[in-house]
């Protein structure tokens, strides 16, 4: 009965190959009842699989079961007597489950809620709130900020808060995968599909996040060819391995992220528009750190604990002139900056207070080349200070969008300025 209730696959051969035992999964696995199987060879379910011998193995093996291929990995353990063996017991499972308890098993690691994405200012508790209450649907999601705001956390949160968090979280980096890889980590593939592929082929991440969520991150990147076929399987719920002639079916929630101008893109025919519309359904803004300053506090406070822990060094604090340094630092790199410059001063500070002098040098060339000096520039004044941070605003979004007529106006749409505004001011700091 223990035996028979076990959710993996078993098998007992005599020594000839000859099948004296199957339990229940097994005959739910071969759609086959099991006084059909018994005395059978086991070379008829799963060919040459005795030509391994009398060694433990684990193999994987396809067999067409129905009108299908199914596949199982198959671990052999012999059972000696005196130096001979007497029968072997088969372990199988399916393949597909076994990937994806190691995923799950791995992911379960990093499960997120919405209570571990630290922030209380007015723009993350809106946007905390917009992102929990759509966590339950099955709508597509697509989450736009900069780089290093935390769009994975976000992700993450809402897999965890919805109703498919007991499925896998599969992630993908657009940007990270060479073009001529990327569709084949997507779709997976089929033994023998390319050179260089594995023989017995490969899981895709569709397939993986199949019941779960799929994260695809930088999706700006994704290249312009695989677009149509990631809006095919997003419309049709079914996709074929590369080098495959199976349809497979899937169900799974599609969260995308951004740090990019998609609807820029979009115009130029970077991107097609119907995908991001398919992308589009709900899209949350997750703000910059600049853009919540309210937070610093809490953030930087938090994470010299956890560096400390982490590093195992005395618990440090922060001086006064410190902590205005990262109120008045912009953060480009945003939290995952802030992240790395608190672990580097947890390293390199010996004593217990963390001061102005202890800044990494790329922050404290920063107050020097724009006289923002916290130690002695106190006394700057406000019009100067709002001109300061006016201008940087204006230099990064022309960085980030453009020079042209048509980018300034689009700068202009988002920043709620008049053209004629915006003109203006540039003109004035000398950024046309």
């Amino acid at each position: 009965m223990i035996i028979d209730s076990l959710d993996k696959g078993l098998i007992c051969t005599d020594e000839d190959g000859k099948i004296k035992f199957v339990n229940s999964s097994i005959e739910s696995y071969l759609m086959k009842d099991k006084n059909k199987l018994i005395n059978s060879s086991i070379d008829k379910i799963f060919p040459y699989l005795k030509e391994k011998g009398e060694q433990d193995f684990s193999i994987e093996k396809k067999i067409k079961i129905g009108n299908k291929k199914k596949s199982f990995i198959i671990r052999n353990i012999p059972v000696m007597v005196e130096g001979k063996k007497v029968s072997s017991i088969l372990e199988i499972q399916k393949t597909f489950d076994m990937v994806r308890s190691a995923y799950r098993l791995i992911e379960g690691e990093r499960k997120v809620t919405f209570k571990d994405i630290l922030g209380n200012s007015p723009k993350m508790l809106e946007v905390k709130s917009i992102a929990k209450n759509i966590a339950p649907s099955e709508s597509s999601v697509l989450l736009k900020g900069e780089s290093g705001t935390g769009k994975e956390l976000f992700a993450r949160a809402i897999h965890y808060e919805s109703d498919r968090n007991k499925a896998p979280f599969i992630a993908i980096n657009c940007a990270s995968i060479p073009d001529n890889l990327l569709e084949s980590e997507l779709f997976g593939y089929e033994e023998g599909a390319f050179t260089g592929a594995k023989r017995e082929g490969k899981m895709g991440k569709f397939e993986l996040a199949n019941g779960g969520t799929l994260f695809l991150d930088e999706i700006g990147d994704l290249p312009i060819h695989l677009q149509p076929k990631l809006l095919r399987v997003l419309q049709e719920q079914a996709f074929i391995r590369v080098g495959g002639k199976e349809l497979i079916s899937i169900s799974f929630r599609l969260i995308a992220a951004t740090n990019r101008n998609l609807e820029g893109m979009v115009l130029s025919g970077e991107f097609r528009d119907d995908l991001y519309y398919r992308l589009n359904v709900i899209p949350i803004n997750i703000p910059p750190l600049r853009e919540r300053q309210e937070d610093l506090d809490l953030l930087s406070e938090s994470l010299l604990n956890k560096n400390c822990m982490k590093l195992e060094k005395e618990k440090k604090y922060y001086s006064q002139e410190i902590k205005n340094a990262f109120h008045k630092y912009p953060w480009p790199g945003n939290i995952r900056e802030l992240e790395n410059t608190i672990e580097y001063l947890v390293n390199v500070v010996q004593e217990k207070e963390i001061s102005y002098d202890d800044l990494p040098a790329n922050i404290k060339d920063y107050f020097c080349n724009n006289e923002k000096d916290i130690k002695f520039n106190h006394k700057r004044a406000l019009k100067d200070m709002v001109d300061s941070y006016e201008k940087e605003i204006l230099a990064r979004y022309l960085e980030e969008y453009g020079y042209s007529t048509k980018d300034k106006e689009l700068i202009a749409e988002i920043l709620d300025i008049n053209l004629s505004t915006l003109y203006r001011k540039l003109t004035k700091f000398n950024l046309q």
